[in-house]
């Protein structure tokens, strides 16, 4: 009997495969819902610059070719850099321009960035 059980274990052990675990697993990036994705944060900030050189943040639009929007987008700059710096953080900006964007948009888009005195500016 301890012969036929010593038979059937070897053979089990040398026939069967381990599986590999959960954490040797190659975890998928850049799918939404996973957790490599980044958090969002509540003082970086995205704006967009389209092709008529228009910046549009957060639902409002900024004309900046003819130069009525820069005064607007410089004053809600300066309030989202103050909020930042009470809530303790530093305010960072993302800026997108479209690939067909006026150059002079980004200019005045990036000038009004600099009279608020936000340092953190991205562009892609």
């Amino acid at each position: 009997m301890i012969d036929c059980v010593f038979l059937m274990l070897v053979y089990f052990m040398t026939t069967s495969s381990l599986e590999k675990s959960e954490a040797d697993l190659p975890f998928p990036a850049g799918r939404p819902g996973l957790a490599s994705d980044p958090l969002p944060q509540i003082d970086e900030q995205r704006l967009a610059i389209d092709a008529a050189g228009t910046v549009l943040w957060n639902g409002s639009r900024f004309d900046m070719l003819d130069g009525s929007g820069l005064s607007p987008l410089r004053q809600r700059l300066a309030a989202f850099e103050q909020t930042c710096r009470s809530a303790g953080s530093e305010a960072s900006l993302q800026i997108l321009p479209d690939r067909d964007a006026p150059h002079q948009a980004l200019v005045s888009t990036l000038d009004a960035v600099s009279l608020t005195g936000i340092e953190q500016v991205h562009l892609p």
